[in-house]
This record gives structure tokens, C-alpha cells and sequence, in this order.
């Protein structure tokens, strides 16, 4: 038995600074219980393998609706982890083709030769702002990020106008703008959501051009551009966001089926008893024995 005894004078004195021989515990009388014996074994290992508590309270008292509850929730933590990890593995495979798909159906460099072909067209409202002035390339929020010679650029950096006339004279005259400037696409996970949602990117995919556009509008009122390849790449994006969000549900699964099964337990063993105690004696002052000053606690935990 270790015992532990926590004497929280300074919180519960009424008079501050009365000295240590004019306090009088109250060790004659009964100690008063705060609260029922608070057993700590049981929700502590279904805290760590849910219903592992549940069953060694089984054990214990030979109910079986401990026992069931022990199947229970272990067999929640089963399913939940399964599910996660089947559907995180499936996130990863889709997210390998979606990118897959994206680099060679999405070019950087058809991307800034072709943006201004909508300009002047019927489609032309689609990169419009507010004010009807038709949004040049590297003016949004949005951006590529590529290396330059060998330094990491932005489309919206404030010399890529300079480096897009360099870029777009090349390509007009047939030279591979790759090999010559030594380009490299930042192919991160922005660069991967970005070219699907935001309309600024749509020439940079193989069939993003005025006889394969398609119009929509999202629920959110915004009109974009589409095309089958582009589509195509979309519903490939949101398979893997769905396995994604299905993954993390069966995580939190996880996580309240641990803190519910040691919630149980918890509640179950300080029903039959268990391995801490917590008592307390009030504490009066000598000379005025009548009025309490301080209350002392002791908590036992056997371990």
C-alpha cells in the first residue's frame, strides 16, 4: 500500500498565517469519505485495449453482461482499426493515380502558351473579375511553383511576368523551355488541388481548350471550367478524399471507443470496489475549535 497524503491548507484557510501548534485535525472523529472507493486498474486497461477492463470485471463477478461488453467494445476497436487501415490504403492507391493521371495529362508548359486563348471568346467571362477585366495569368492568389535555373519560383512572384515573356517566345519557336531553363514543377499536394479547382489552371490540361470546355457552376455559385480529362481527374481526386474522410471517421471511432470502454469500467469497478481511497479530516483552530480553517486529504493508492 503506498498512501499519499495531500494536505491543502493554503486553498481552504480562512485566517492566512496561522501557525502549525495552533491547528487542531480532527483525528478523533471518524474520517469523513469524499466520495466511494475509486478503483483505477480497470478503466486504465480498457483505456489501453478497450473491454480488456470489462473482462477482468467479468472475471471478478461472473456477470456476463461484463463479458458481452467486453466482445463489444474490443470488437469495435477491431472493426474501426481494420476499416482505417483498409481505407487509408486505399486513399494512397488513388492518390497515386490521381497524380499519375495529372502529370501526363496537365503540362506547364501548354498551361502559359495557351491561357489567353479564352480571352476575347464567349467563354472569356469564366476569368473575368468583378469589374469584367479578364484575369491575366499569375495575377490570382493562386500559383505553380517551379524551379527557374535553379531557383524555386511562383507564378504570382513579381518578376514571372518577365520570365512569361521569355517563356512564351520560346515555346512559339519550338524550343523545349524544360531542357533550356531547366525547369521543375513543384509537384506537391497544392499543386495537385489546385489544378482541379481553380479555373486559372484549365489550359494547362490536354483537352482544356474552347472546343472541349465544358460550363458549370459549384454550389457555391462559382462558374467554372471543365473538360473531360479534367473531370475525369476529379472524380479520381474526390474518390480519394471520400476514402480519406471514411479513414478518419473510423479513427475518432477509435479514439471515443478507448475513452468510452475506460468510462465504463470506470463506472462498473467503483461499483464493486477497487484500488484507491480518498478521505478527509477537518482541521479547526485550538482556541476556537468550533469554527473549521482547512481540511486535510489523503488519498491511498495501492498499486
Amino acid at each position: 500500500m503506498i498512501t499519499i497524503i495531500a494536505i491543502l491548507l493554503s486553498s481552504f484557510l480562512i485566517c492566512q498565517g496561522v501557525s502549525q501548534d495552533r491547528l487542531y485535525f480532527l483525528d478523533k472523529y471518524p474520517k469523513q469519505e469524499i466520495i466511494n472507493p475509486i478503483p483505477i486498474k480497470y478503466p486504465m486497461l480498457s483505456l489501453f485495449v478497450p473491454g480488456l477492463g470489462q473482462y477482468q470485471l467479468y472475471k471478478k463477478t461472473n456477470i456476463l453482461n461484463q463479458r458481452n461488453k467486453a466482445f463489444i467494445f474490443f470488437g469495435i476497436e477491431v472493426i474501426s482499426l481494420g476499416m482505417h487501415l483498409n481505407f487509408k490504403n486505399k486513399h494512397n492507391d488513388q492518390k497515386k493515380m490521381y497524380k499519375a493521371f495529372a502529370d501526363q495529362n496537365w503540362d506547364f508548359a501548354n498551361w502559359i502558351n495557351t491561357y489567353d486563348d479564352f480571352n476575347g471568346t464567349d467563354y472569356a467571362y469564366i476569368w473575368e473579375d468583378d469589374q469584367g477585366n479578364y484575369t491575366q495569368i499569375g495575377e490570382s492568389s493562386h500559383y505553380v511553383e517551379f524551379y527557374y535555373n535553379g531557383e524555386l519560383k511562383r507564378t504570382t512572384d513579381s518578376d514571372f511576368n518577365d520570365i512569361y515573356t521569355i517563356l512564351i517566345n520560346d515555346i512559339q519557336n519550338g524550343n523545349d523551355i524544360y531542357d533550356q531553363y531547366n525547369i521543375r514543377i513543384n509537384n506537391d499536394q497544392h499543386f495537385y488541388e489546385n489544378i482541379g479547382k481553380y479555373n486559372e489552371f484549365f489550359s494547362g490540361w490536354e483537352d482544356g481548350d474552347v472546343d472541349n470546355i465544358i460550363e458549370d457552376i459549384t454550389d457555391q455559385s462559382y462558374q467554372i471550367a471543365l473538360s473531360p480529362k479534367k473531370n475525369k481527374y476529379i472524380d479520381s481526386y474526390e474518390k480519394a478524399e471520400s476514402f480519406s474522410d471514411i479513414g478518419e471517421a473510423a479513427l475518432t471511432a477509435i479514439y471515443f471507443n478507448h475513452f468510452i470502454s475506460m468510462l465504463d469500467a470506470f463506472i462498473l469497478a467503483r461499483k464493486f470496489g477497487g484500488n484507491v481511497k480518498l478521505n478527509s479530516s477537518t482541521i479547526y483552530e485550538k482556541k476556537m475549535y468550533n469554527i473549521p480553517i482547512g481540511i486535510q486529504v489523503r488519498l491511498s493508492v495501492k498499486l
